[in-house]
């Protein structure tokens, strides 16, 4: 292993011992299957959470704390039951930002006759991924994932095409954009280390994109891993490769600790003294001054 990744490995592993505790898991959507126990309450929620978790994390929570709160002890449960026993619930749902109240609707009536339709207590969406093979791909498993969303909605739909919120929702399976929402749900299904899941077992740690969201990527460049402007999926798939030189089977371990110093610590991408000089990653990082710290590079 190159010196500057061990360097960085060493500060990576100081982040997670500051924040690999539970009283940080209300910063991340991850709080909400993280309330219960059974490993198709965990699935479900977990969806429902990656989905829809764009915004600030305030507003993520007080759209999801209700829907949480109205499933009950067991969401796979709820969704089960009669559609007459449903309805009151959809009554409820209020619009997300880019998905109104009928998009919510449709999505979660699709919901609802998926799990109606799964017979088994084998995961819910691992073979969807999987495509009847044994083995993730990068180039199809997540398009599989979107394309099988997609047609249920047009089933929904009466077969009329998504709306605008509804693909935003779930992404468009034929882009070349980095699928992080997908992505993250992936972490937390595949990886069986905290704060992770590990319910699918057919799916490897190191097959699975990176979660490139806003943090992820304003840090992969002041660590100096990426320097490109447009993040792609092939990029996302790239760095993991990068954290498996550090981690070889389980490269995305870092990812939950590295978004609180985004998420938490507030950072900026750029050098401002106050967050700057109590940062863990502050040896690392090419934004701090030369002459205050020592850096990977230069």
């Amino acid at each position: 292993m190159p010196a500057d990744a061990i360097l960085l490995k060493k500060k990576l592993e100081n982040l997670k011992n500051k924040y690999e505790s539970v009283s940080y898991l209300d910063t991340d959507p991850i709080c909400f299957p993280k309330q219960f126990t059974d490993p198709l309450d965990i699935e479900i929620i977990s969806l429902i959470a990656c989905l829809f978790a764009y915004g600030s994390v305030k507003n993520i929570q007080n759209f999801l704390n209700p829907i949480v709160s109205a499933m009950g002890p067991s969401p796979y449960l709820f969704l089960r039951q009669k559609q007459s026993s449903f309805d009151p619930f959809l009554k409820t749902i209020n619009g997300y930002r880019f998905q109104t109240k009928e998009d919510l609707i449709v999505f979660f009536v699709t919901l609802q006759r998926i799990i109606q339709n799964h017979k088994s207590k084998d995961p819910i969406f691992e073979s969807i991924f999987l495509g009847g093979g044994k083995n993730f791909r990068k180039e199809t498993s997540i398009q599989n994932f979107q394309s099988y969303m997609e047609q249920e909605f047009k089933i929904t739909l009466g077969n009329k095409p998504l709306t605008y919120g509804l693909q935003f929702l779930i992404g468009k399976w034929k882009s070349k954009s980095p699928k992080k929402r997908i992505s993250l749900f992936l972490r937390w299904m595949v990886r069986n280390q905290y704060p992770d899941f590990g319910i699918y077992k057919q799916i490897l740690p190191s097959e699975i994109p990176y979660p490139m969201d806003v943090h992820i990527q304003k840090l992969s460049k002041v660590l100096g891993i990426r320097d490109k402007k447009q993040v792609k999926l092939d990029d996302a798939f790239l760095l993991t490769e990068y954290f498996s030189l550090l981690n070889p089977t389980d490269p995305l371990l870092y990812d939950f600790y590295l978004t609180r110093v985004g998420i938490i610590e507030k950072c900026k991408g750029s050098y401002v003294e106050e967050i700057c000089k109590v940062c863990e990653l502050r040896e690392v990082c090419l934004v701090v001054p030369r002459g205050i710290e020592p850096r990977l590079q230069g």
